[in-house]
């Protein structure tokens, strides 16, 4: 379902998108910087994650954001991805040109106080801690990304790839990343809700227009090489059940055959009706859980599967099991049916998640900043434009030998 909108481009490269909705007495904003962990360099990483925390500590002008947001009504927060980093708000319709005032005051002047940096700091540090060092399977993403990409920054979570990188992160080293893509041209903001278009272009320029543009900033990332060999890790960790995981590198979002790959996800590992779930623990008793699931990035994509062995029985026991069971999928009698189950629930889905204006705000400013709106607008067309032969397609061709990426994780002296 398209989301209906307008666009409007400032002179100084930021990219407006407005959807009016009047049922609502609200307004959502969603302000996102074409910036992620992805744009770090290798030595330094966890930037764009800090940045995000410190945008909150206020600007030259306006020493305490939080006030403001509080007198007005509104629900703030924030996120970084490997893609971007994303900042939006809820709040009543009448109260947008606050939201709008304290965003390009911070987008043309943030400040950089030691004191409040230093806190912030500590807060990440301790957030990494907690997430990823003292929580059992906390560096399992980061571990999975790690060896499949090989080449490409999306190798690292966006906290960042290693405690020490963020204990040596400066107040000019974040001053740096923050002048380089906090600009006009690297930004789209997406408006839905209780607002006319014309009045929003008019307060968007009147708060934007007169910050200096500048160039988008030039990034030529590490891709990362055709995988031509399989790969195997092995991690000992004191978790209380160890897993096999084997996952492959898939196109991204905008390519044909994506949501053939998802429907084929779906089939494997969605439930316990699911194909590796009947078989794996229903029928051969050697799995407590088996599951599947895919990652999105801007640039790439992985699905994995997973299996959780039973009492007595070992993690190669499940990775053969699980070669077996992908590599010689052929859909079975159900296919047919299952295909378009699978098309009905995510048609439902997407339409039920573009029913807020939050949803709505996020969808546009996401699909704005990956590519265009207009590229997604068809995207339950290509859904349900899936074959049965395309299922078994993508199958041969994606998930194959030499392309896989086998992790066993778990506590190996049990």
């Amino acid at each position: 379902m398209a989301i209906p909108f307008s666009r409007h481009i400032l002179s100084n490269g930021l990219t407006l998108l407005i959807h009016e909705d009047h049922s609502t007495p609200l307004v959502a904003y969603h302000m996102i910087y074409k910036v992620g962990s992805k744009n770090e360099d290798p030595s330094l990483t966890g930037l764009a994650h800090l940045l995000e925390h410190s945008m909150f500590d206020g600007s030259v002008n306006v020493p305490n954001i939080d006030v403001h947001i509080q007198n007005i009504g509104a629900t703030c927060n924030a996120y970084t991805t490997k893609d971007i980093t994303g900042y939006h708000a809820l709040l009543p319709a009448q109260n947008l040109e606050t939201i709008l005032w304290l965003e390009s005051d911070r987008m043309s002047g943030l400040a950089f106080d030691e004191e409040k940096f230093a806190v912030q700091k500590k807060v990440v540090l301790e957030e990494f801690n907690e997430r990823y060092l003292n929580k059992q399977y906390g560096d399992l993403s980061h571990q999975i990304s790690q060896l499949v990409y090989q080449n490409h920054p999306y190798q690292w979570p966006p906290i960042g790839k290693e405690r020490s990188h963020i204990e040596k992160i400066t107040m000019n080293d974040l001053k740096q990343f923050y002048d380089r893509f906090y600009t006009p041209s690297n930004a789209v903001i997406a408006i839905a809700g209780h607002v006319k278009v014309d009045e929003v272009i008019c307060l968007v320029e009147k708060w934007f227009g007169s910050i200096p543009s500048e160039k988008q900033p030039l990034i030529q990332l590490p891709q990362e090489p055709e995988q031509t060999e399989p790969r195997f890790s092995r991690l000992h960790r004191d978790v209380p059940t160890s897993i096999v995981y084997k996952i492959w590198r898939i196109p991204h979002s905008l390519e044909k055959d994506y949501y053939s790959l998802v429907f084929l996800s779906t089939f494997w590992g969605s439930g316990e009706s699911a194909y590796l779930y009947e078989e794996l623990v229903h029928k051969r008793k050697l799995c407590v859980d088996a599951f599947t699931s895919i990652t999105n990035h801007v640039e790439s994509t992985i699905l994995f599967v997973a299996g959780v062995p039973n009492d007595n029985v070992s993690l190669e026991q499940v990775n053969q099991a699980l070669n077996d069971l992908v590599y010689s999928y052929q859909g079975g009698e159900q296919l047919s049916y299952n295909l378009q189950r699978a098309k009905n629930k995510t048609e439902s889905n997407i339409l039920q998640d573009q029913i807020l204006i939050q949803d709505k705000s996020y969808w546009l400013a996401v699909w704005e900043t990956a590519a265009s709106v207009e590229q997604y607008e068809n995207e339950i067309e290509r859904y349900l434009a899936v074959s049965e032969e395309d299922i078994l397609r993508v199958r041969q061709e994606w998930i194959v030998p030499h392309r896989e990426n086998t992790l066993f994780y778990g506590n190996f002296n049990k």
